[in-house]
């Protein structure tokens, strides 16, 4: 009777360590500088004024390529996220210095992706934030999938491949500071 106990104890605590193990394995690792999202697919933004920014012909379906820039800062957040909602407005500062700085303005285009998250809600998020820059659907976390990283908010800068120029998970409340790091990598 005992050795049918620990026999038992020692399978469940085998089991215990797999499955551990398995888990382990498929978690998410922090997007980092150099790994690629691939070309990444995003809904269509949600005005024909946010498609003429990104250089599009319509607000419709586009791909990173699809940008006429050389890089893209993707923002992935959640409308519900009280992280995000406090970078809202240092988002918005951050969009307002790289449109000021004439060296920049043409290079870095900016989109929001709004992971788990429908139109209406963006509409809402963009006119309480006062969002001056492209808010895109995720309501599937596509990007996020393309990152690896589900977690919001991330900011990362991207080129035309897909490949990760710069990264900052989380909300950060200096424009300047991200501006500076920003300035080194978008030549």
């Amino acid at each position: 009777m005992k050795r049918s106990k620990i026999l038992v104890l020692g399978c469940c605590l085998a089991l215990v360590v797999f499955f551990g193990a398995v888990s382990l394995a498929g978690a998410e690792a922090d997007p980092k500088v150099g790994q690629s999202v691939g070309i990444v697919k995003f809904k269509a933004p949600l005005t024909e004024d946010d498609a003429k920014y990104l250089g599009l012909a319509k607000a419709a379906p586009f791909s990173l390529t699809d940008v006429k820039a050389p890089y893209v800062l993707v923002e992935q957040f959640n409308t519900s996220c009280p992280h995000c909602m406090a970078q809202a407005p240092v988002m918005d500062k951050l969009y307002a210095l790289v449109q000021n700085d004439a060296a920049l303005k043409g290079k870095l285009k900016f989109i929001g992706a709004g992971q788990g998250n429908e139109e209406t809600q963006l509409k809402m998020w963009k006119a309480f934030h006062k969002v001056p820059f492209p808010l895109v659907p995720d309501p599937d976390g596509s990007f996020g999938k393309a990152l690896n990283f589900s977690p919001y908010p991330v900011t990362v800068v991207l080129d035309k491949t897909g490949k990760v120029l710069f990264v900052n998970i989380g909300a950060f409340d200096n424009a300047d500071e991200v501006l500076a790091q920003i300035k080194k990598v978008v030549k």
